[in-house]
């Protein structure tokens, strides 16, 4: 019985260690400008290069939103795949 449980445990294990292992993680950027889609444009940039200093490559945009003050205000928020 024991044989039988220890060779289910590295059947089980042996796949995994050779697989690559990354994080899915949230990052978010802001923009400001008088133009709406520059704004937002900004934003998604600004994600994107967050992304990038964790050494991740961005997934999707998951949620944006852009909304009038003094200036238009962006915000994106993006998934985000680091090693």
């Amino acid at each position: 019985m024991k044989q039988v449980s220890m060779a289910l445990v590295l059947a089980v294990l042996l796949p995994l260690s050779g697989a690559a292992t990354a994080a899915v993680v949230t990052v978010s950027g802001q923009g400001q400008s008088y133009d709406p889609g520059i704004a937002l444009a900004d934003a998604r940039a600004d994600a994107a290069a967050e992304c990038t200093a964790q050494g991740g490559t961005p997934l999707e945009e998951i949620y944006n939103h852009v909304t009038r003050a003094n200036l238009w205000l962006a915000s994106s928020i993006w998934r985000c795949e680091v090693p």
